[in-house]
C-alpha cells in the first residue's frame, strides 16, 4: 500500500478541495439525503464555504489526503485552548473507503496531536457506518446532538476521544494492521480465483463505549504475549523464543539481528550528537530444567536451569525436547517423603528406558507445559511470563513512540541467560555501551502466603525501583513523568542489588546508569504465573514517556509531581 501524504490547503487549493469534500460528501450519505438537499453540496459552494471559514476562524486548518499526488480525501481541525482538539471533517473518495486508508487518516491525526487532552468530532446520525467506525477506535458518544439540517431532519451526535491520545494512536495502529492483512488476504483469495475483488465488510461493534479502546489494548498486549509464552527457551537454549521475539520487533525497524549468546538486538533509532543512547532490556529465557539421567526403571532424573520451584512443579506437565518433543508429568520420588530438591525430581513419560535413549540425551531442554489462559479482568496466566510481560510492555513503548523523532537514541535487548546470572544482558551491555539503560523485569506481586510488605500489588501499575545500585537521576525522572502523566505507579525499594540484569549492566565497562521498572506478578517461576496487561501498558508508557523526556531532557512536566504511594490513574 502506497504511503498517503497530507498537504495543507491553501488559497489556490480551494476549489480542489471542494470537488473532494462534494464527491465524497455524496459518496457517504446519499442514502439518506433529498434530491433537493443533494443538489447543494455543488462544489463551487463548498469551496466558498471553506475558503470564508478558514479566514474567519483562525484556529481552523484543511488538508488533501493525497494518494500518488492524487487527492483521494481530506480533513480538517481545529484546537482549543482548553487542550481540545475537534475533527471537523473527514471523507474519502467513494473507491478508497473500506481499505484501510480512513484509519490510516485517523491514526495520522491523532498522532499530529497526541498532546491535546482529548478530540471530538460530530457524526451525522444517519450515517451509521460512520458510527461504528469512530466508535472501534475507541470514540464514545456524549448524548449530545444537534440539529445539521432541519428542512431535511438531519441531526448530528457528538462522539469523544480522551487522552492519552498517543495510547488512542497505538489501538488505532494495531486495528490499521489487522485491517491491512484482511484485506491483502482477500485480494490474494480473489485473485487466486480469478474473481474481481471487492472491499471488505468491515465488523465494527455498534456500541460507543469507552472500553472497546481499553479491550483493544488488552487484546494487543495478549497477542504479543502468547507468541512470546508459547515458544520455548530456557537459559542457554533460547533459539525458539529469540526468533519469536525478533519476528515482533521487525515492526518497528529493519536492524534486528540474534548474537551468539542468543540476545535479540533491535536498533529503533540513532542518537543524534549530544543526545543518550538508551538501552532497554528484557529478558527472554524462562526457567526449566535438564536431562541429568535416564534411570533404568526408565523415570527422567532432571536439574534446574535457573531458579525454579520445586513446590510448584510436582505433579505438573513437562515437554522434553529431544529429537522429538514429548510429554512427561513431575512426580516425586517413592524413598523420599519430602519435597526434593531439583535433583531429585524425576519426570515419567511413559517410556522404557530403552526407547528414551533414542529419543533424550543428558542436557536436553525441559520447559513447563503451562497454557495461556485468560482470567477475569485484565489478568492473565501462562509459563515464561516473567520476564516475556516486560518484553511485551517494551514492545507496546515502541509502539506509542512509532514516527516520532525522539531526543535519544533507543535500542533494544531481549537477553538470554538472565535466570543463570545476567550473561546475556552483560555481554550486550559490553558491545552496545549505551549512555543509560531501563532494565524491566518482573517482582513480586502479593498473594495471601506473602509478605505483603515485601510485594507490590497487581493491577496498580509498575513499580520503579530504588536501590545503591540504581541511576538516582534516572528514577527521580520516571517518577516525576509517571506523577505528571498520571500513570499508575509504585515504589519498590531494596537495600543491596535487585536480582535482575540491572546489577550487571550498572557495572559493565565504565558503568552504565541504570533504572529499573519492574512489572508485579504472582506465582513467580510457576507454570501458572500471574501478570495484569493494564500494568503492561503502564510500563509500556512509563518507558514512552522517558524516551521523549530522558534525564536531563526533561521539558513540560511539573518539577516535584512524584508520590510515594502508589498513584492510581
Amino acid at each position: 500500500m502506497s504511503e498517503l501524504k497530507y498537504l495543507p490547503v491553501t488559497d489556490e487549493l480551494f476549489p480542489l478541495l471542494g470537488k473532494v469534500y462534494a464527491q465524497a460528501w455524496k459518496g457517504a450519505n446519499s442514502f439518506f439525503s433529498t434530491p433537493g438537499y443533494l443538489k447543494k453540496q455543488t462544489p463551487e459552494k463548498k469551496a466558498e464555504r471553506f475558503k470564508k471559514q478558514f479566514k474567519r476562524e483562525k484556529n481552523l486548518n484543511f488538508y488533501l489526503v493525497m494518494l500518488d499526488n492524487q487527492p483521494i480525501g481530506m480533513y480538517s481541525t481545529s484546537l482549543y485552548p482548553d487542550g481540545s482538539g475537534e475533527l471537523r471533517k473527514i471523507y474519502l473518495l467513494p473507491a478508497y473507503c473500506g481499505k484501510g486508508y480512513g484509519m490510516e487518516v485517523l491514526l495520522h491525526i491523532l498522532w499530529e496531536n497526541r498532546e491535546r487532552d482529548r478530540m471530538f468530532l460530530w457524526v451525522l446520525g444517519p450515517n451509521e457506518r460512520a458510527l461504528r467506525f469512530f466508535a472501534k477506535c475507541g470514540f464514545v458518544a456524549t448524548g449530545e446532538q444537534q440539529d445539521v439540517a432541519p428542512e431535511i431532519g438531519l441531526i448530528e451526535y457528538k462522539m469523544l476521544l480522551e487522552g492519552p491520545l498517543d495510547v488512542r494512536a497505538a489501538v488505532i495502529r494495531s486495528l490499521l494492521r489487522s485491517e491491512r492483512k484482511a484485506h491483502e488476504s482477500l485480494l490474494s483469495d480473489m485473485l487466486a480465483h480469478n474473481n474481481k475483488p471487492q472491499a471488505p465488510e468491515q465488523s465494527l461493534p455498534v456500541a460507543a463505549s469507552a472500553e472497546v479502546t481499553l479491550a483493544q489494548t488488552d487484546q494487543l498486549l495478549a497477542d504479543w504475549l502468547k507468541t512470546l509464552c508459547t515458544a520455548d527457551g530456557i537459559a542457554g537454549e533460547e533459539d525458539d523464543v529469540s526468533a519469536a521475539a525478533a519476528g515482533l520487533l521487525r515492526e518497528y525497524t529493519d536492524d534486528v539481528t540474534i548474537d551468539r549468546s542468543r540476545n535479540v538486538i533491535a536498533r529503533i533509532q540513532k542518537a543524534k550528537p549530544g543526545q543518550p543512547e538508551i538501552l532497554l532490556d528484557a529478558h527472554l529465557d524462562e526457567v526449566g530444567m535438564l536431562v541429568k539421567k535416564i534411570e533404568d526403571n526408565g523415570f527422567v532424573r532432571v536439574t534446574r536451569d535457573g531458579g525454579i520451584d520445586t513446590r510448584q512443579l510436582l505433579c505438573q506437565e513437562v515437554v522434553l525436547h529431544g529429537t522429538r518433543r514429548i510429554r512427561g508429568v513431575v512426580v516425586l520420588p517413592a524413598e523420599s517423603g519430602k519435597i526434593p530438591d531439583s535433583n531429585d525430581l524425576l519426570i515419567d513419560t511413559g517410556y522404557t528406558k530403552e526407547q528414551l535413549e533414542e529419543i533424550l540425551s543428558p542436557g536436553d531442554m525441559i520447559t513447563a507445559a503451562g497454557r495461556f489462559t485468560r482470567l477475569s479482568g485484565h489478568q492473565l496466566s501462562s509459563k515464561a511470563l516473567d520476564d516475556r510481560s516486560c518484553a511485551a510492555a517494551i514492545l507496546y513503548a515502541l509502539e506509542l513512540t512509532r514516527g516520532e523523532e525522539l531526543p535519544c537514541g533507543v535500542t533494544v535487548v531481549f537477553s538470554a541467560q538472565e535466570e543463570i546470572g545476567g550473561h546475556g544482558a552483560a555481554a550486550a551491555a559490553f558491545t552496545l555501551h549505551p549512555d543509560q539503560a531501563l532494565v524491566s523485569d518482573v517482582s513480586f506481586a502479593w498473594t495471601p502466603d506473602a509478605d505483603r510488605n515485601e510485594c507490590g500489588l497487581i493491577d496498580k501499575g509498575g513499580m520503579i525501583g530504588i536501590a545503591p545500585v540504581l541511576d538516582r537521576k534516572i528514577t527521580d525522572q520516571l517518577r516525576t513523568l509517571a506523577a505528571g502523566k498520571g500513570i499508575p505507579f509504585q515504589l519498590e525499594v531494596m537495600g543491596g542489588s535487585t536480582g535482575t540484569n540491572a546489577d550487571r549492566i550498572f557495572s559493565t565497562g565504565g558503568g552504565i546508569p541504570t533504572a529499573l521498572i519492574s512489572l508485579p506478578q504472582k506465582y513467580m517461576h510457576s507454570p501458572v504465573e500471574v501478570v495484569s496487561t493494564q500494568d503492561i501498558a503502564a510500563v509500556g508508557r512509563l518507558m514512552a514517556e522517558y524516551l521523549r523526556q530522558p534525564a536531563g531532557k526533561a521539558a513540560g512536566v511539573k518539577e516535584g509531581a512524584e508520590s510515594d504511594e502508589t498513584v492510581t490513574s
